[in-house]
């Protein structure tokens, strides 16, 4: 499936934002075991004494076929603004070895404060591109991020997953 020019140009130009950003770091990536053994296994919540959601967040998962990622949206405006557009399915691509991202055909309201401090397993706005990303690596962050909430799935999962994945987003049950 082509890519509209604007999300190739915009995944480009946020890659080379992020890149240009990172800073130099002798860590080296996560090491975790992976609990998914395909990319049609259930992923489970790794296990951490903060894996339920915290007062005022929402629990969702994002499926694709047999495989589910769960994941919490915290009590902001940006994120209530797309908790009221779920269930949805929308497609995804794979941006330069480290995050996910979707374009949404309408901007989400922002209130800010924008987020500096990217780690693996948020998932930001994008405010310039009304795009949510999903960052399953080490990074570093661009000024116009807002983070919404994070993965609590493991997020080896995401290194096996296809480079274009459609994924329904509803709330948890």
């Amino acid at each position: 499936m082509k890519k509209p020019l604007t999300t190739l140009i915009v995944g480009s130009v946020l890659a080379l934002t992020l890149a240009g950003c990172a800073a130099e770091t002798a860590a080296s990536p996560s090491t975790a075991p992976s609990t998914a053994t395909s990319p049609s296994a259930t992923v489970e919540p790794t296990p951490t004494a903060d894996a339920a959601p915290a007062t005022g967040d929402t629990a969702i998962t994002l499926t694709s076929g047999d495989t589910v990622i769960t994941a919490t949206l915290n009590d902001t405006q940006v994120s209530r603004d797309f908790i009221a557009m779920l269930p949805i399915t929308l497609p995804w691509f794979r941006n330069s070895g480290i995050e996910y991202i979707t374009e949404l055909s309408a901007p989400l309201t922002e209130d800010g404060p924008f987020y500096t401090d990217v780690q693996p397993g948020d998932l930001v706005y994008y405010n310039p591109r009304d795009s949510i990303t999903i960052i399953y690596e080490e990074t570093s962050s661009v000024p116009t991020l807002t983070y919404m909430g994070e993965i609590t799935s493991d997020l080896t999962v995401f290194r096996d997953l296809p480079d274009d994945v459609e994924w329904t987003i509803a709330l948890a049950e």
